[in-house]
């Protein structure tokens, strides 16, 4: 996969990661877009046909010749304009009968004036005050600039008589569309601005990376905030079927699922303010004990037993971000560390790593708590074998399948 398809995948899923910033940037443009389309109310539009009389006959030729766009030009020009729109009730301005008239050429011979207003009436009579004016511009005594002399014989052929357009509903919708339109894009360009300085490790395989230690599993987290939840999860946790063969797996790979063998024991490292992460020593000793492994949690060395004398004994281990350091001597069969996806970064996580090593802990992989729904890697793989080009089996729904 090249690094340009890697860029848009990843650019992707942080806009689904975080849209509901794309949701609120959509919203905040609707309405935005609907403010504008009540403060600029939509315009009706109007049209009015004067027809020009045959051109004069040049001496020497049989036909006559009369430039139309000339025409336009007097039509569109600022006294006409002017006059027009002094002739309203109430008056407006020549830049804003500019910017409300369009003369433009039907035939040779009529000209069309389109006209804009804030209403229907508004629309029709505007038009057929800039028609009259021009009517009377071309049709004059007096000479006029450019040698146009007197133009007998041009008329109003069809005056404006009703308006198109106006519709509010329309309107509005236009705008509001538009403005939700712009409202996600930028949305979704801070939410990629935001990604690009975003260090955090979400994916498995990113994770596995960071310290070339493969996740055992994804668990789901258990939400508990005080003592009383502590003491519900340690008796009554009954994880998904999803969650419980995680946590089977778990104990499978590291070698603790062995009923009535010897005592074992399992430390589980997490960040102290990771509060998704810390559960895990919890949910993996009251799942022990459903299925015929007594386990206990020691907890700054004081011990509890979960069901009867136990077999697995769970030491839950809290380290500083910045500063880890692992408390306690005692050294156990297995360890591990648990974190939530999104919460740390590769120095984080890395400095953790060399800290454990530096107690003389090995560590046998790492647990991911609340996954990011988006992940589809299994964090198994190493990365050269990815870069490979070869197929690896694809995390779908907690469990590993392999790809045809």
């Amino acid at each position: 996969m090249s690094a340009q398809q890697l860029d848009v995948k990843k650019s992707w899923q942080a806009i689904r990661r975080h849209r509901l910033l794309v949701i609120i940037g959509a919203t905040i443009g609707l309405l935005l877009g609907v403010v504008y389309a009540f403060v600029r109310p939509p315009m009706y539009t109007a049209g009015a046909l004067v027809v020009l009389p045959p051109p004069p006959v040049v001496a020497g030729t049989t036909t006559g010749s009369q430039s139309i766009d000339t025409q336009v030009y007097i039509a569109e020009s600022g006294p006409v304009l002017h006059s027009a729109g002094q002739n309203l009730q109430p008056t407006l301005t020549t830049e804003v009968v500019r910017d409300r008239v369009k003369a433009s050429a039907v035939t040779d011979d009529v000209i069309r004036i389109d006209a804009k207003g804030t209403s229907a009436k508004q629309s029709v009579q505007l038009a057929n005050a800039v028609a009259q004016v021009y009517l009377v511009f071309v049709t004059t005594d007096k000479q006029l600039p450019g040698d146009l002399g007197k133009r007998t014989g041009a008329r109003m052929l069809e005056a404006a008589t009703e308006a198109h357009g106006g519709s509010m509903l329309l309107h509005s919708g236009t705008y509001g569309g538009l403005g939700a339109l712009l409202g996600a894009i930028g949305g979704a360009i801070f939410v990629l601005a935001r990604a690009r300085g975003d260090r955090r490790l979400r994916l498995r395989d990113e994770i596995a990376d960071a310290v070339g230690l493969p996740v055992l599993a994804s668990v789901s987290s258990y939400p508990a905030r005080d003592p009383s939840d502590w003491a519900e999860l340690l008796e009554n946790y009954h994880p998904t079927a999803v969650d419980a063969w995680s946590l089977r797996k778990t104990l499978h790979h590291l070698e603790l699922d062995q009923k009535g063998g010897q005592a074992t024991s399992l430390t589980v490292i997490s960040f102290a303010d990771d509060t998704k992460a810390r559960s895990l020593g919890p949910q993996l000793a009251a799942f022990a004990s459903t299925f015929g492994v007594a386990s206990s949690l020691v907890i700054d060395q004081i011990r509890s037993d979960i069901h009867g004398s136990a077999t697995l004994d769970i030491h839950l281990n809290l380290v500083d971000r910045e500063d880890p350091q692992l408390a306690g001597d005692q050294r156990t069969t297995r360890t591990i560390i648990a974190l939530s996806a999104g919460t740390v970064t590769a120095e984080e996580l890395a400095r953790l790593a060399v800290a454990t090593t530096a107690d003389d802990r090995t560590i046998d992989g790492i647990v991911v708590t609340d996954p990011d729904p988006l992940d589809r890697t299994i964090g198994r793989v190493a990365q050269s074998q990815r870069r490979s080009g070869s197929r690896f089996p694809t995390l779908l729904t907690g469990t590993a399948r392999r790809t045809r």
